[in-house]
């Protein structure tokens, strides 16, 4: 029977704003994210199809999910009135691990941030929607992202973890999420 002195403590867990693409939009990330599995690409399914913004101190309260996501549709009519994904890229969200995705259209502004009501300890750029969680290079020969735009998106705060194995060390690829209510941003 194991005691309170050697028990493995639990691994931290990460507090994350994230931006929610629409339904419509996730499934072909989806997809291509069962590519990338199949590509024999780790971590394929290690990360939902969401786009971290910033790792803060604690989750926003729903008051400051609204106020963001209103500011954040004003940023983007400013910019077209939609969310665009381009090429792949990684981002590194902690301790040498990147997520891996199509980045987006967007480029926040300081200010955007800086009205979040939490601390935040780092800010995500690019913003890219995560397909797979990477440790190391990426290979080479993966299939290209899926070309989508959309208007339809949700903040949320977002928290993960990674599952210690069965030896209580980490694993590199198990891992848990939860996305809380989202916060859909203001129609046009």
């Amino acid at each position: 029977m194991k005691t309170a002195k050697n028990r493995v403590p639990p691994p931290p867990v990460l507090r994350l704003l994230v931006l929610v693409p629409h339904r419509d939009a996730r499934l072909p990330l989806r997809r291509w994210s069962a590519s990338l599995f199949t590509a024999s690409l780790p971590g394929a399914w290690s990360f939902p199809q969401a786009a971290p913004l910033a790792l803060a101190g604690r989750p926003l309260s729903d008051d400051g999910l609204k106020r963001s996501a209103r500011a954040l549709r004003a940023i983007i009519n400013d910019s077209g009135g939609k969310f665009t994904a381009g090429p792949p890229a990684l981002t590194e969200i902690s301790e040498r691990a990147f997520i891996f995705g199509p980045e987006l259209n967007v480029n926040l502004p300081g200010e955007f941030y800086e009205s979040l009501d939490v601390p935040v300890i780092s800010r995500f750029t690019p913003p890219l929607i995560g397909a797979a969680l990477q440790y190391g290079p990426l290979p080479g020969g993966l299939p290209p992202p899926p070309e989508i735009s959309f208007r339809a998106a949700a903040l949320a705060n977002m928290s993960f973890r990674p599952l210690p194995s069965n030896s209580g060390e980490r694993d590199s690829y198990s891992f848990e999420w939860k996305i809380g209510p989202l916060h859909w941003l203001p129609k046009r």
